[in-house]
């Protein structure tokens, strides 16, 4: 095996590698070039530098990077489930990891990367035997369900309380108009159902905090890019519950190689008294059961309505790497020592 530091600007040059990878490392949607891609459009700010290692002439990891006022940052923000090393097996990321830390600038920062990710320990590796300070910081911990069994079992493991209240507002619903669930994957009517379900998810406390996808122009485009491309691939899942019709919760999803990854979601504040959003949880999860999913990431951090259905948690990361330099020590210790 080769090791290389390959910097390549332009995403066209491993297109198609990128994506060969991908689909061999079984790597979710978050490290794939369309989500990468349709990211960088919206909010990349910077050079992009393709990190890669080879073997022969074989891609075997990747790792895209912005460069920016001197620092080496992931591309990612609070729009990014998860990111980290795309590789074929756990000794190229000991190879990627040294090419990263081994020449980035003085300020490296890698964020929402797992703590699984076979490049996280290499990461830890690489910067103590080169004598390179580097901080590890946990940024949340992210819900999943492991799917399986049957709906009827998981659904007894529930507190009494809960299950009792699904009941209560699920009876109220239904005497309002008929109840109904539509999952449908993109293909058809795509930008007529994303401005549906954008507009519920706007409709709500979201929009009024302005965190909603419509409350700015570049969330907007950066969740229609990826819709776009994730309906090209058969992996979009926009949900909808509805009274006669009428969308009432709406869930922006992915589904990928049976497991699911719930993006964001959100409920009309005029049926509030009969939790909808509650109600497309249960649902959807019902759904993960019939449909034999493998798992169910609700993503972000461990909010209380994710842990009314789950106790599995993931941790999520932010790894920072400095050079041995006045400029980097000074950025350790306000990194280390300030305020988060």
């Amino acid at each position: 095996m080769n090791r290389a530091d390959l910097k390549i600007h332009s995403l066209e040059e491993v297109s198609g590698e990128w994506d060969e990878l991908a689909d061999h490392a079984g790597a979710s949607p978050f490290l794939r070039r369309g989500w990468i891609t349709a990211w960088l459009r919206a909010f990349g700010k910077g050079r992009l530098e393709i990190h890669s290692v080879r073997d022969g002439a074989h891609l075997i990891g990747l790792i895209p990077l912005l460069r920016h006022h001197g620092s080496l940052r992931s591309p990612t923000n609070a729009h990014t489930p998860e990111f980290g090393f795309l590789v074929r097996d756990p000794s190229a990321a000991g190879h990627l990891a040294r090419a990263v830390v081994g020449h980035a600038s003085e300020h490296l920062v890698i964020a929402a990367v797992g703590r699984e990710d076979p490049g996280v320990v290499a990461m830890v590796s690489v910067a103590a035997e080169i004598r390179r300070p580097l901080l590890v910081r946990e940024l949340g911990r992210s819900p999943y369900l492991t799917v399986r069994g049957s709906w009827e079992r998981y659904e007894g493991q529930l507190h009494p309380k809960v299950r009792a209240e699904m009941r209560r507002r699920r009876r109220r619903l239904q005497e309002r108009g008929r109840l109904s669930l539509e999952v449908v994957d993109g293909r058809d009517r795509l930008r007529e159902y994303l401005d549906e379900g954008f507009r519920v998810e706007a409709s709500g406390w979201k929009g009024r905090r302005s965190t909603a996808i419509l409350s700015h122009p570049r969330s907007r485009g950066f969740y229609a890019d990826v819709a776009a491309w994730a309906a090209a691939r058969g992996w979009l899942r926009l949900a909808f519950l509805r009274i006669d019709g009428r969308a009432v919760a709406f869930d922006y999803c992915l589904e990928q190689d049976g497991v699911h990854y719930l993006l964001k979601t959100g409920y009309d504040p005029s049926f509030r008294q009969f939790a909808p959003g509650m109600l497309l949880r249960r649902e959807m999860l019902a759904r993960a059961f019939e449909t034999r999913l493998r798992r169910y990431e609700f993503l972000g951090v461990a909010d209380r309505w994710k842990l009314m259905w789950t106790d599995q948690l993931r941790e999520r990361l932010r790894i920072h790497a400095f050079s041995r330099s006045m400029p980097g020590v000074m950025g350790w210790a306000a990194v280390a020592y300030g305020r988060p």
